[in-house]
């Protein structure tokens, strides 16, 4: 066998165990539950929270959800084990995006709701997703 077919023989085997090494870890995802966003994006890890808060402003959207909303966060509660996205956000303004109809709602408003991450991994793609707005 000439030393050109070596080469390509021990190229070929090469790039058959990387592609199989790539293939292997392609197939063991670091991101245990994905779950899909609501009106579009990618998954991001589950989470989920029940917050009581205030609105401080109402922006319908043109591009993406229907709707986005700023929130004074006044109490945040964990659903299950579930990562709490607002936890550290109490006694903040979030800004979050619906696709619920927030034409009922009005700034000065007192909701409970549950808010989640939503989006394209990796960041800065995540934001907050509300959903399940009730007026308090």
């Amino acid at each position: 066998m000439s030393q050109k077919n070596i080469f390509l023989v021990v190229g070929m085997a090469l790039a058959i165990i990387l592609s199989a090494l790539i293939l292997t870890a392609c197939s063991r995802s670091s991101n245990p539950s994905p779950t899909p966003s609501p009106g579009g994006g990618g998954a991001v890890v589950q989470s989920d929270s029940i917050i009581t808060g205030q609105i401080r402003a109402i922006r319908p959207q043109t591009t993406g959800y229907p709707w986005e909303v700023d929130v004074l966060i006044q109490s945040s509660e964990s659903v299950d084990s579930l990562p709490n996205p607002t936890k550290d956000k109490v006694g903040q303004v979030i800004t979050a995006k619906t696709d619920e109809a927030l034409n009922s709602f009005k700034v000065g408003q007192t909701i409970t709701a549950r808010v989640k991450y939503v989006g394209d991994v990796p960041k800065p793609g995540i934001s907050l997703y509300i959903y399940r707005i009730e007026a308090k």
